[in-house]
Parts: structure tokens; sequence; C-alpha cells
């Protein structure tokens, strides 16, 4: 996972990113950021919009792995923004 560009995210920010991108990639009104992603639905191909659709927004490549290491909301701001505090 290449780093997320500092600043450009709050956690807050961050997690409302993510919850939108999932709740349009799996057609759902409403995501809760505990909620795993496979477990409302989602599959390999969903993964792999989700995850493209996180990184541009975010301005950092989102390996599709990261959607399958990190499979809640919560889980997967963190490791986005460990890894671009660690960059």
């Amino acid at each position: 996972m290449s780093v997320i560009e500092k600043d450009r995210f709050s956690r807050p920010e961050l997690i409302e990113h993510i919850t939108g991108v999932w709740e349009d990639v799996l057609g759902l009104d409403r995501v809760e950021s505990d909620q795993d992603f496979f477990e409302l639905g989602g599959h390999s191909l969903g993964a792999v919009r989700a995850a493209s659709r996180i990184g541009d927004e975010a301005g950092c490549d989102l390996p599709l792995r990261a959607i399958f290491e990190h499979r809640t909301v919560d889980a997967l701001a963190a490791a986005m923004l460990k890894i671009g505090a660690a960059g």
C-alpha cells in the first residue's frame, strides 16, 4: 500500500469516504464502520472496484489485498492512516 497523502483526510473523513464507497459498491443504503465487507455481500469484483475508488480518491495505491486483510471500514481506515503516518 502506498502512502496516503498526509493531511488529506482526518480519520472521520476517511471513514466517511470508505463507507460511501462501500455503500455504493454493495448497493446498500447504510454500512456501519464495524461491518465486514464480505459478510455484507461483497465479492472479489466488488473488492476490486472498492479498492480502486478508495485509492484513487485518497491519492494512494490501495492494493486489492487491503480489502481482504482489513474487512471493516474501521480496520481499513486505520491501516491506511498507519501506513500514511509511517510514510
